[in-house]
């Protein structure tokens, strides 16, 4: 009967506070030590470049995918300077469509004082989500992406607006990436600035897996007019902050551009999107066919830089565009 009548044991809600405390406290000190040692170290990325550069007159913020970097690589802003007085920085990510850029220029106009900006236009960056939102929830950019309140608040502001996975923002708030690699067994990655000297043999499989890896859809005019719709919203951001807008087409060797699907289609199109707004537009793509002048299947080498620079991109940047 004493048995019946004793008082069930309570829970001790003291010492689980107290665990639970311990193991906040211990997640938040691996979150701070991971942000400063991964997310605000080296400039890999567009936003740590923008972390690093916060603050200063820019007269060129340049923003793309991967056929801008060779431009970094290059050292064409240090040429610029000395050429012309002007200063640029190179924002362009792998595989970056104008979702992804849009989202860097929001964080720029935070950071800096730019004046013109230079879009380097890509007809795959149109073409699949891979390249738009789903690069902002990367979790490897995630991983060196700064944490700061302005970034944070631009996520926010597409996970309502723009459909952007809340587990990006969860991912970016709480560090989870940065104190949990993505890849623990890192494979061949991408790897320009160590290869920019090279000059690549052509080879038609190269070619071929290489189109067949930024263009994983088929064309699809609703997909290819949203992401334009992006674009000119990002322009009109631009603008309404004082920016000129220049868009130009980065040279690739005449074997890759034979391969482009429906690369005269995408051309007509972005043309007839810029002329009403007055946005000049340079095609370079066709001027360098000699695969000497690049690295890979389609990114400048040194020689391609420097060519492209002196002959073609240094009088247009001169003249602000």
């Amino acid at each position: 009967m004493d048995s019946l009548s004793r008082t069930p044991p309570t829970l001790p809600w003291a010492r689980i506070a107290a665990f639970l405390g311990v193991c906040i406290a211990l997640y938040v000190a691996a979150a701070v030590v991971a942000e400063f040692s991964v997310g605000r170290r080296g400039e890999d990325t567009a936003l740590q470049k923008l972390y690093a550069a916060r603050g200063a007159p820019v007269d060129w913020v340049v923003l793309g995918a991967s056929h801008a970097l060779p431009l970094d690589y290059g050292g064409i802003p240090d040429q610029l300077h000395e050429d012309t007085g002007q200063t640029m920085i190179v924002l362009a990510e792998v595989g970056a469509g104008p979702y992804y850029s849009d989202f860097v220029l929001r964080q720029a106009l935070e950071d800096l004082h730019p004046k013109r900006l230079l879009y380097v236009a890509d007809s795959f960056a149109f073409r699949s989500a891979r390249w738009n939102k789903e690069r902002i929830a990367d979790r490897k950019l995630l991983r060196n992406t700064p944490l700061r309140l302005s970034t944070l608040c631009t996520m926010l502001d597409l996970t309502i607006s723009a459909d952007l996975s809340a587990r990006a923002v969860l991912d970016f708030a709480t560090a989870f990436s940065k104190i949990n690699p993505p890849d623990r067994f890192p494979r061949d990655d991408w790897r320009g600035a160590e290869n920019f000297e090279r000059r690549f043999r052509p080879s038609r499989h190269a070619t071929a897996a290489r189109i067949e890896y930024l263009y994983p859809e088929p064309p699809s005019e609703e997909t290819q007019v949203r992401y334009f719709q992006v674009l000119e919203a990002m322009f009109a951001r631009a603008r309404s902050a004082g920016l000129s807008v220049t868009v130009v087409k980065m040279p690739v060797p005449r074997a890759f551009r034979d391969a482009l699907p429906d690369e005269a289609t995408f051309d007509t199109a972005l043309r007839a999107r810029l002329a009403p707004l007055g946005i000049p537009i340079h095609d370079f793509s066709a001027i360098l066919d000699d695969p000497v002048y690049y690295f890979d299947t389609d990114h400048l080498n040194r020689e391609g830089v420097d060519r492209l620079y002196d002959e073609f991109l240094r009088p247009i940047l001169a003249a602000g565009g």
